[in-house]
């Protein structure tokens, strides 16, 4: 068995650094209660999309000008976040994306080795001031790599065969092929790195940060929540799966001693591809199950899209279906809606329904699970 790093070698994203940096951000945002933790997790998780100027709120590809609904959504979604919070667009700029900003940060002024990270510090250090990160972030990535410039050559084969593509098929002259070459493997280092580093921070951050505020505001006993173990090793779940299946992860369980209480799949969005892998978590655990009682399953998401939800809400298999979902704040998703009627009035459905509840709800659901027990009872 590998040995476990120890937390001075884990990545600055890793989960050590994000649950460290989390811990910081919670104890400096002030008092948090079930009805402002929405702001919370949108000040440590949402970013501005550079290619747009406006929150991220949906793919990038989708958010233009005339090609969508969704430019005009971004910009409500946006102002209104503006407005919530008491600041101009620069202000919010700077109030967001606090937890990934806070990893980046201390990966450009580690003193550890490069090696792991040294990519993403050239990206940085060389598109970062294009793509809008802080100068004294960039400045430092610049510094970094210019100490350690012989261990971090970026992708010299990959230039020379974009050069020759570019002269070849393009009829591009030798000088102007070599400078775009440089300019294109750039920019596809910052999202290829950059990118990656900013989907795990998002990903398994919000499950982090899930927790905390479970155990910190909904007052779970932290020995209760466990984050992304395999199924077959929480209690309650020793059946046998079809075939020669994976065994799926919960991304958060509430335990007992000898029971598993409810199944959290913790998507920040519910892309197309995510309904198929959400079905077959669920035919997992409903395998698995060996307790009497299958255990509430939710989804908690930040997701938009009024599509998406509707057919998460509607997931199913052998006899289980998602209990709910939970949405960071479901008012602002009405509100981001408001456009198309049709779309608002498919969000409503699932609240009137009791599919959809908020953030807030989430905290006070759990919160009630231990409150007998908090009393005796």
């Amino acid at each position: 068995m590998a040995k476990r790093k120890s937390a001075a070698q884990e990545s600055p994203f890793g989960e050590t650094s994000r649950v460290e940096l989390l811990d910081q951000h919670f104890h400096s945002f002030g008092k948090i209660t079930p009805a402002t933790a929405w702001r919370f997790v949108y000040e440590e998780l949402l970013w501005f999309d550079k290619s747009t100027a406006l929150v991220h709120l949906y793919e990038s590809d989708k958010v233009r000008p005339g090609r969508s609904s969704w430019y005009n959504r971004s910009i409500v979604f946006t102002d209104r976040l503006c407005q919530l919070y008491g600041v101009d667009r620069t202000g919010l700029k700077n109030r967001i994306d606090r937890l990934f900003l806070a990893c980046l940060k201390r990966m450009v002024e580690s003193k550890g080795p490069l090696a792991p990270q040294g990519q993403t510090l050239v990206a940085v250090a060389k598109t970062g001031t294009e793509a809008g990160l802080a100068p004294t972030i960039v400045q430092k990535a610049k510094e970094a790599v210019e100490e350690a410039k012989e261990a971090l050559v970026p992708f010299a084969e990959l230039v020379a065969e974009v050069t020759e593509l570019l002269m070849t098929r393009a009829g591009m002259k030798d000088a102007a092929a070599v400078s775009l070459a440089r300019d294109i493997v750039d920019r596809a280092q910052y999202h290829l790195t950059f990118g990656s580093n900013r989907q795990n921070v998002l990903g398994e951050g919000f499950e982090d940060l899930l927790k905390m505020l479970a155990v910190r505001v909904a007052g779970v006993p932290e020995d209760k929540i466990v984050l992304r173990r395999r199924a077959n090793e929480l209690p309650g779940f020793q059946g046998q799966l079809e075939g020669n299946r994976r065994i799926e992860s919960p991304d958060m369980a509430i335990v007992e001693v000898q029971r598993t209480a409810q199944l959290s799949t913790v998507k920040w969005s519910l892309r197309h591809d995510r309904q198929k892998q959400l079905t077959d978590e669920l035919d997992c655990y409903v395998q698995l199950c060996s307790q009497d009682q299958f255990p509430e399953y939710v989804l908690v998401t930040n997701e938009y899209d009024p599509g998406r939800l509707k057919n998460s809400s509607n997931l199913h298999s052998r006899g289980k279906t998602v209990d709910r979902i939970y949405h960071i704040n479901p008012e602002l998703l009405l509100e981001v809606l408001s456009d198309v009627p049709s779309s608002a009035a498919e969000v409503r459905t699932l609240i009137d329904g009791d599919r959809l509840r908020s953030l807030e709800s989430f905290l006070n659901d759990i919160t009630a699970c231990f409150a007998p027990r908090k009393k005796g009872k």
